[in-house]
């Protein structure tokens, strides 16, 4: 098969694939909401389930394959950039360094709003961590910016262990022991 008709044949499965999934993600739920309800309310038709419909499905719906088409994008961006198909925040340390924000806002009581701005800094902190030690000696490579992130994601991840209560441990193992 030619690559121009196997990538339109892909391309087509998926659009396919995204159009079921939305389908699903507005008919499945605590309240029963019917295809043919669905479309009546996308289509302006009075009915019951129009309102959970077009005022809590549909934006939910819409949020989550807008958070994740922007994450597919921003993953094939650091691989394209970085020029490596093991780029992802995970190895870059920058996950590491947001978990480490957020267990510090959690350790500080602060409410959803300072976690997400703590792992948020966390993210950008470990990322400029990684940045300048891989620069080195005034240029960086793949390779020591990948190795560099694995080393950072490594320390973040003691650092979240040691903010940790060594108490929380006992009792968790206790706790399942005893199930």
């Amino acid at each position: 098969m030619p690559s121009s008709r196997r990538a339109l044949l892909i391309l087509s499965c998926l659009c396919l694939l995204v159009l079921a999934s939305f389908a699903l993600a507005l008919t499945v739920g605590s309240f029963k909401v019917s295809v043919s309800e669905v479309w009546a309310a996308l289509l302006g038709q009075e009915g019951g389930a129009g309102d959970v419909v077009l005022q809590l499905r549909l934006p939910r719906a819409i949020a989550g394959f807008a958070c994740g088409g922007l994450l597919a994008l921003a993953g094939a961006l650091m691989q394209v950039l970085l020029r490596n198909p093991l780029a992802d925040p995970y190895v870059l340390g920058i996950s590491g360094g947001a978990g480490a924000g957020a267990m510090f806002a959690i350790i500080l009581g602060l409410p959803a709003l300072g976690i997400d701005g703590l792992a948020f800094a966390g993210a950008l902190g470990a990322m400029l961590l990684v940045f300048g030690l891989a620069h080195g000696d005034g240029s960086w490579t793949q390779t020591r910016l990948l190795l560099t992130g694995v080393i950072v994601a490594a320390g973040c991840g003691a650092l979240v262990a040691l903010m940790l209560k060594p108490g929380d441990e006992v009792n968790r193992e206790r706790h399942i022991g005893s199930t």
